[in-house]
């Protein structure tokens, strides 16, 4: 009994000598993530619990709502204010400067804490504040419009910028793409989807699915067999720091990477996505009332291998388009290959969004163009 019970201690003190340097690892900023454990972010959500589609623009968040998103190399929360925009709280009215910050993914900080994303470091970087009303969740140039005209127009601001995103905002409201690459979204999900009029009239939006009665979560859309949330298992290892150096240790092993993929939007758009994304640029321009609007495109891994053996016509064509429009365009290729020749290294080793680093490189180019010149 005596055996037993040293053993029982040993394994305490051991779990602890663990634990405490698990803790250290991860405050030290020695690890690829930014893990915490349950108990630290109080964030019990899954991401598609967190994740909404009911507004007329389509996915967004619960109001004032707590998430936690977790993949391999990464581990973050989720938190929204009362608007459902993953930001600090805002008011509608503020007397300082503001910018209405529109996109997708992107915008919203996939994968990296909200405190490391280009928005909020645009704002510690200058006397403006950036309001960013990004959003995962298939969200492209026509949602940006409406998003913009039923709830980011009504904080006040001076500036707009949007981002694209062109590897998959060209084709997010194409219904003839959703129709052949996701059929059972096309025919479930409530987002709007763009339609080309006949003559000079450009594009009006419709829905294929009626507005739900109530407010539905990305989890909603799961079968009953499918709704899974946070296991009971994966709700005890996550009140650990151990279990996020685990996770790492079994990324590392397994050797996880991202690699680059063959389609590029910067060269494999067609003509009609490319009209309806400026056709909704200048939505969002007529909203603005006067107010300069800003947009930028973001280049992805695909997109940069294409781009060391060619031109984009993509790029000419923002570039005249912005010209004859009343726009300023920026590109981010040329200004994040000037900060950095290791191109993976601004995206996350186990996905294809920025890592804190390329959310860095992007705020010191944004900075560069939008307060420097």
């Amino acid at each position: 009994m005596k055996i037993v019970k040293v053993i029982f201690l040993n394994l305490i003190v051991l779990f602890l000598l663990i634990e405490g340097a698990s803790y250290l690892y991860f405050k030290l900023g020695l690890s690829i993530s930014n893990y915490k454990p349950s108990y630290v972010s109080n964030a019990n959500d899954t991401e598609q619990q967190w994740m909404t589609e009911f507004n007329p623009w389509g996915a967004w968040h619960k109001a004032n709502g707590r998430g936690y998103k977790e993949l391999k190399c990464f581990g973050v929360e989720l938190i929204a204010n009362s608007y459902g925009a993953r930001d600090k709280e805002r008011n509608l009215k503020s007397g300082g400067a503001r910018v209405v910050v529109l996109g997708d993914s992107f915008v919203e900080g996939f994968g990296v804490e909200a405190s490391k994303r280009f928005t909020d470091k645009l704002e510690k970087l200058t006397n403006h504040s950036f309001l960013n009303f990004g959003t995962s969740g298939d969200f492209g140039p026509l949602q940006y419009s409406i998003l913009y005209k039923e709830l980011a127009s009504q904080f006040n601001h001076e500036r707009v910028l949007v981002s694209i995103l062109p590897d998959n905002d060209f084709t997010d409201n194409d219904p003839a793409y959703w129709q052949k690459a996701n059929e059972s979204g096309f025919k479930k999900r409530y987002r709007p989807y763009w339609k080309k009029q006949n003559g000079e009239r450009g594009f009006s939006h419709f829905y294929n699915v009626k507005r739900p009665e109530h407010e539905l979560t990305f989890e909603d859309y799961r079968g009953e067999d499918q709704k899974r949330g946070i296991s009971f298992k994966n709700k005890m290892q996550r009140l650990t720091w151990s279990y996020g150096v685990y996770r790492e240790l079994r990324y590392y092993t397994r050797g996880s990477s991202i690699t680059a993929g063959t389609y590029s939007g910067y060269f494999d758009y067609t003509k009609e996505q490319l009209e309806a994304t400026f056709f909704y640029l200048n939505e969002i321009k007529k909203t603005a009332n006067g107010k300069p609007v800003y947009f930028f495109t973001i280049p992805r891994l695909s997109d940069f291998k294409r781009l060391q053996s060619e031109p984009s016509p993509m790029v000419l064509k923002m570039k005249q388009f912005a010209k004859t429009n009343g726009f300023h365009y920026i590109d981010l290729t040329e200004g994040m290959l000037s900060h950095t020749k290791k191109i993976p290294d601004l995206f996350l080793p186990c996905d294809g969004h920025w890592s804190e680093k390329g959310h860095a490189v992007a705020s010191e180019v944004l900075y560069n163009e939008l307060f420097k010149k």
